[in-house]
């Protein structure tokens, strides 16, 4: 690829404070409340016009799995958060599946940002990093007057992509052996939905799922995609659906990430033709809303001093520096149209699951990039191989990972911004004085 050189020129500074967090999504929230809540000054920057990620951007239909069925490991924030959206929904917490009303969780995000006194700035993207030494000094933001930097001791990586880890020299891995990824979605909205007639539907064996898998067998379904996930409610007439996938996107490719959204407006509309006429209660639905955002679910995985990895998850592993815990299964999407890799989605999910009671630790050097003295990554760039990255890319596991982010940033700051230096002990203290769960 060919190279153009820029002109040097100056850069004003738009923002400055003690932690600067980049992305807006769970992680990101996480953080900058975590370490705003821990007395310090905290400027958050967001790419999208919308804090929240995949669950408003994304129309993603629901938080899940918070537990192991027996204790919320997804605590503190998270639990926070969930409980917020629950009560403008109008209805009981569910820490196993809470669905998402994405206007209502808009707002509660806006909320909770505000009233921190959190410096927010929203469709800033960062496009660089400036370094001294080994140390972040700075973020390199697009803003509609140019570029401009945010300063900051601390910097936390919530960008679910690792951008500000890769572009500080961090090294990383990406997908599969061969550098696949897990295919994208890109969700939807329906309006005019009758859950009365869609549940006595189900009743009498037409879900959708079950009339889907029906067309795939005798071969006519309008999409071939044996891994169905499914539509959800989330108000009295409408619904969210993670239906679909986008195979072959390498989601930090500009072209495949412009592919991905046309052709998910595509199938979008080919899933609901399906719904409307096979789908007992859609009959007088609408399409009101695709995804503003992909649903990418995996790129990066940023290399920190621990890997968590398929061992841990499966011996129930317990760290001295535990951040966290976690039991979501692991759940790599085909990345593929293979009807053979997509059956088998479903089938290791089950096989994987954790029992009850049964979780597996995260360990604070996980969210330390290798070589970076002041910079955390949290969410699902987190330090950790394929199969693990499958289990914490959840926006709950999101959640544990970018609060823990943020009161490590908290608590570095006292050592000059060395991550290095916070005692485990007292961010240990820490996290559990902000309600977050961590094994006794």
């Amino acid at each position: 690829m060919p190279t153009v050189t820029l002109p040097s020129r100056s850069v004003p500074v738009l923002a400055e404070a003690e932690v600067v967090v980049c992305g807006g999504g769970p992680a990101g929230i996480a953080a900058a409340l975590a370490a705003k809540r821990a007395g310090r000054s905290v400027v958050l920057v967001e790419q999208s016009g919308i804090l929240g990620g995949m669950g408003t951007g994304g129309l993603v239909p629901a938080f899940i799995v918070m537990g192991d069925g027996e204790r919320v490991l997804a605590d503190g924030i998270c639990r926070e958060v969930v409980d917020g959206l629950a009560s403008r929904m109008g209805v009981t917490p569910n820490y196993q599946w809470q669905n998402i009303q994405p206007e209502l969780l808009k707002s509660l995000y806006d909320d909770l940002v505000t009233a921190a006194g959190i410096e927010l700035y929203l469709g800033l993207g960062g496009v660089e990093a400036l370094l001294e030494g080994n140390r972040l000094a700075a973020l390199v933001v697009a803003t509609r007057q140019g570029l401009k930097i945010v300063c900051g001791q601390v910097f936390v990586d919530a960008t679910g992509d690792g951008n500000l880890s890769a572009w500080s020299g961090a090294a990383y891995d990406l997908g599969d052996a061969e550098g696949k990824t897990m295919s994208p979605s890109l969700c939807v909205q329906y309006a005019g939905v009758d859950w009365d007639a869609y549940r006595q539907g189900v009743g009498n064996g037409n879900s959708d799922r079950a009339v889907w898998h029906r067309l795939m067998d005798a071969g006519t379904a309008p999409v071939a995609e044996r891994h169905f996930v499914g539509f959800f409610r989330n108000g009295t007439g409408i619904g969210t659906g993670n239906l679909g996938h986008i195979y072959g996107v390498n989601g930090i490719d500009e072209k495949d990430i412009t592919r991905g959204y046309v052709e998910g407006r595509q199938i979008a509309r080919k899933i609901h033709q399906f719904y409307r006429e096979r789908v007992p209660g859609f009959a007088q639905s609408e399409l009101v809303n695709t995804a503003a955002v992909l649903s990418v679910r995996e790129t990066r995985r940023v290399r920190g001093d621990y890997q968590l990895c398929y061992d841990d998850y499966l011996r129930r592993a317990s760290f001295p520096d535990e951040i966290g815990r976690f039991a979501y299964p692991i759940d790599i999407h085909s990345s593929t149209s293979d009807p053979k890799e997509q059956e088998a989605v479903e089938r290791r999910l089950d096989e994987t699951r954790l029992k009850r009671g049964e979780s597996y630790g995260i360990p604070y050097r996980a969210l330390l990039p290798q070589g970076i003295a002041n910079l955390l990554v949290a969410g699902r760039c987190i330090s950790c191989d394929r199969e693990v990255q499958s289990s914490l890319r959840v926006m709950p596991g999101c959640f544990v990972t970018g609060q823990a982010a943020g009161c490590a940033a908290a608590l570095a700051v006292a050592s000059a911004g060395e991550t290095r230096r916070v005692a485990v002990g007292e961010l240990q203290d820490l996290l559990r004085q902000q309600g977050a769960y961590l094994r006794d």
